[in-house]
């Protein structure tokens, strides 16, 4: 028996290709006293009404927290977007020379802190 495997092994058909092996499979014997588990198959109307319920919660719960960060998010952005529009608006409407002045004014108080 060990000879005709080795044969076999040894010397391979050239119409075939080798093909790949898969892992072992090991198998166990199982006890007398097993018992499969089985699901129920039929779910009463009422299991089934609190598992809808239960569902639409979690659901409303999921739903109000990305509403919540939205919109802290909207807010932070709206603010952050009027800001930058009242600096750019004070821009434009001061002359050049007051800018000026105004930036080494403000220049040399923050460096007399220091």
């Amino acid at each position: 028996m060990g000879a005709q495997e080795k044969e076999e092994d040894g010397a391979p058909s050239a119409g075939k290709k080798q093909q790949k092996s898969s892992k072992e499979v090991y198998f166990s014997v199982l006890p007398d006293r097993y018992e499969p588990l089985i699901e129920e198959e039929e779910e009463t109307a009422e299991e089934r009404r609190k598992r809808k319920e239960e569902k639409k919660r979690k659901k409303k719960q999921r739903c109000k927290k990305y509403r919540k960060n939205l919109g802290k998010a909207l807010r932070f952005s709206w603010r952050c977007l009027m800001a930058g529009l009242q600096n750019m608006a004070s821009a434009y409407s001061t002359p050049l020379s007051a800018v000026s002045t105004v930036v080494t004014e403000v220049h040399r108080s923050s460096s007399s802190r220091a």
